[in-house]
């Protein structure tokens, strides 16, 4: 009995091995003629005779799972393998069996293809000054690969948490290629940016995920790239805010104050009028303008204080924004969206002395609350490290001018996080050294504007002030409301900053620049003291 129960032991675990093997041996036997570089034929006529035998379902399935094996050696196969993979493609088409295939595990096993695709271009760009113009063709095949599977909803909410920062940073490792940046390349990487884009349109909370991703990838990087820091920051702008398409406007109607019918001449005849129509806009003092040129109201076309706007029954200052009044008055409570903004214009005091509300300028506490808002998503930066990676980029970075693209796309973002309360109070603590490497900034960038006058300084000196002063305005309040003398962000060197900006106060742009200058003013009294309390 015993004897018998080991024999019948060893006879299983045989048979297993004689399967294997078979199955192996099938697997090198079909890998042969399938990436075979001598003969295209007959890799088309393998690839119809597996097609054939793929009618019933069961051999279905064992011949993907033979062919997801053949996917280690697609990329040594290269272009040999192309008609390998539009039968995988083809086999793998039915959403049941991306599902199946999902399942057993061929998304990761595509990531890890990708990188190592895109590893060996790495590796060739710092060994070789010379490219193949085939280079790149099993990445790119691997990658619309890839991109068949994610596109069915299912599988793309069950992976992409997985996939997001294999393709992030195959993404940004393929642009950094120069030598080996070929067709194919390019190709594949508009792919992967398809791919980022659809992975990260999302819930709120896998945005955050993301965004916490995008700053890992970013302490990666080395602080002497200024290629790939940028898209990172600029990929988070647009998340935190996504800029408004400028193909994109509203309509406005024009009317005429029934009221007034018989004392105005004239009518607006092209009604609705597209918001990026000539003469209706920026600000509502140009669509003021238009009225009375094409009315020919010529007495009240100078005149400020004839006319009168109104929107939603308020009178309108016309120094505000065309689109503010649209998103602030028009679609303030949400019903308005798609209904085009109804401006009526009529004589000032000419039915005897105005009722409705006026507006002149939008609450500062709204614009406050609006900010907090629209701006929310940056508050993620200051709990997975994302400030303190962006602080220390500004303080290693060297010339101003070399790294102009990265400093103007890290002082957008950072101006995006300094909207939110919990970001200023961060960058406000002490240990974070965080003023001190923004001054550093400042007069490295004034002292650019003296030398070479040509705005770039300028811009990012009047971008840092900005960011400077809303961070000591945070401390200021912050210690007001505790009642106690709070530390400024650690000032170890306030002597030195604060006389190289008296220096440049005196310098011919920060005197021609009032917004500038004034700026200036108001930091200088925290270097002198050093104390909020005292400030």
């Amino acid at each position: 009995p015993i004897s018998e129960k080991y024999g019948r032991r060893w006879m299983s675990a045989v048979s297993k091995r004689d399967v294997e093997r078979s199955r192996a041996s099938a697997q090198n036997w079909l890998q042969r003629i399938l990436f075979s570089p001598s003969s295209k034929t007959a890799r088309q006529v393998a690839c119809a005779i597996v097609k054939t035998l793929c009618k019933e379902d069961d051999r279905r399935r064992r011949v993907l799972d033979l062919l997801t094996g053949c996917l280690v050696d697609f990329g040594e196969a290269g272009q040999n393998g192309e008609d390998f993979l539009k039968l995988y493609q083809k086999l793998a088409e039915p959403e049941r069996w991306k599902n199946y295939l999902a399942v057993k595990g061929v998304l990761p096993l595509l990531g890890r293809l990708i990188t190592k695709e895109i590893k060996q271009l790495a590796e060739l760009e710092q060994r070789t000054l010379s490219s193949d113009l085939s280079q790149g063709c099993a990445l790119k095949m691997l990658t619309e690969l890839l991109v068949s599977f994610v596109q069915h909803a299912q599988i793309r909410q069950r992976y992409k948490s997985r996939l997001v920062g294999t393709i992030l940073n195959g993404f940004l490792s393929l642009k950094r290629l120069v030598v080996q940046r070929t067709k194919l390349v390019d190709d594949t990487q508009d792919l992967l940016l398809q791919l980022l884009g659809d992975m990260t349109s999302g819930t709120e909370e896998e945005t955050k995920a993301f965004i916490a991703v995008c700053v890992d990838t970013l302490n990666q990087c080395p602080l002497n790239d200024m290629v790939t820091p940028v898209f990172i920051f600029e990929r988070l702008c647009n998340i935190i805010n996504p800029e408004e398409d400028d193909a994109s406007e509203f309509y406005l109607i024009l009317e005429k104050d029934p009221a007034q019918e018989e004392f105005l001449q004239g009518r607006m005849q092209g009604n609705p009028y597209g918001s990026k129509g000539p003469g209706l806009g920026p600000s509502m003092r140009d669509i003021k303008n238009r009225i009375c040129t094409d009315c020919e109201l010529v007495a009240l076309l100078e005149d400020d204080t004839g006319m009168e706007l109104l929107v939603k029954n308020k009178i309108i200052g016309l120094d505000l924004p065309v689109k503010e009044v649209y998103r602030r008055v028009w679609c303030k409570d949400g019903d308005n969206q798609d209904k085009p903004m109804r401006v009526v214009y009529r004589m000032r005091g000419l039915m005897g002395e105005a009722t409705e509300d006026m507006i002149d300028s939008f609450d500062s506490e709204d614009q406050a609350k609006d900010d907090e808002d629209v701006y929310r998503l940056s508050a993620v930066l200051s709990d997975c490290g994302g400030l303190d990676a962006m602080l220390r980029r500004l303080s290693h970075l060297g010339s101003l001018i070399h790294g102009k693209q990265l400093i103007a796309a890290l002082l957008k973002l950072l101006s995006y996080c300094v909207k939110v309360e919990v970001n200023r109070q961060y960058l406000a603590r002490p240990d974070l050294n965080s003023l001190n490497i923004m001054l550093t900034a400042l007069n490295k960038a004034l002292r650019l504007e003296r030398d070479t006058n040509d705005g770039i300084g300028a811009a990012i000196a009047e971008q840092l002030l900005l960011t400077i002063e809303a961070i000591l305005l945070e401390a200021s309040a912050l210690a007001t409301s505790e009642g106690v003398a709070q530390e400024v962000p650690t000032l170890s060197e306030d002597e030195a900053h604060l006389t190289m900006l008296l220096d440049f106060i005196e310098s011919p742009y920060v005197k021609s620049n009032a917004s500038v200058l004034q700026a200036m003013v108001r930091l200088i009294p925290f270097l002198t003291y050093g104390k909020i309390g005292r400030a």
